[in-house]
């Protein structure tokens, strides 16, 4: 559709697995007139060798001290990408599992791109359980997400646009992403400041 303007900044959309984040992001991207998609699970999937295992032994969610610099180093690669798309004149609508403060703060210091527009996408916990269940098996997780979704909610709450999109399609989800992100999920710069997230990571 390029009648629409070009969203200035970092598109990044977050929430749990089965929320839609890879399907909206890529709606979204596909409604801009210039702008690319950057995938944070694609950043994982390049690590042929090495890759850590995230789960415990009981199937949990549980990243160890290598599994943590894996995924500090998706992150990244994730700004830089989208940093370059930016600094060419795309916008970079990226989707990523963002959890904590910490790491929203870890991705606000090295991405240049601003403003940084965050949308959480939020459907109501079965709705994602369903989605997941019903997806592609490559793309399914088997882990119990509940506990990220409320350490998410807990963490995040008061930031960007938490987006209910439980009796959405992904089609008008990503319709209203772009109709209202400039307004709705800007992260303000003084927000940023007052979090100390505004000085540039090296």
């Amino acid at each position: 559709m390029t009648d629409r303007e070009t969203l200035a900044g970092c598109l990044l959309i977050t929430g749990t697995p089965g929320a839609g984040k890879t399907t909206v992001s890529r709606l979204v991207a596909e409604r801009l007139p210039r702008a690319a998609q950057v995938d944070g699970d694609v950043f994982g999937i390049m690590l042929v060798s090495g890759r850590a295992n995230m789960l415990d032994d009981d199937g949990r969610w549980a990243p160890g001290p290598e599994g943590q610099r894996q995924l500090r180093l998706r992150m990244v690669n994730l700004c830089s990408v989208a940093d370059n798309f930016a600094e060419a004149g795309f916008t970079p609508v990226a989707d990523s599992v963002v959890e904590t403060r910490a790491e929203l703060s870890f991705i606000a210091r090295r991405l240049r791109a601003r403003p940084l527009m965050l949308v959480v996408l939020c459907p109501p916990p079965d709705v994602a359980r369903h989605r997941n269940a019903t997806r592609a098996v490559e793309t399914r997780v088997d882990y119990d997400f509940a506990p990220l979704a409320r350490n998410q909610r807990r963490e995040l709450g008061d930031l960007g646009w938490w987006l209910d999109s439980g009796e959405q399609t992904p089609e008008e989800t990503a319709e209203a992403i772009v109709a209202e992100a400039a307004r709705r999920a800007v992260v303000p710069e003084a927000t940023l400041r007052a979090q100390g997230w505004a000085g540039r990571l090296t």
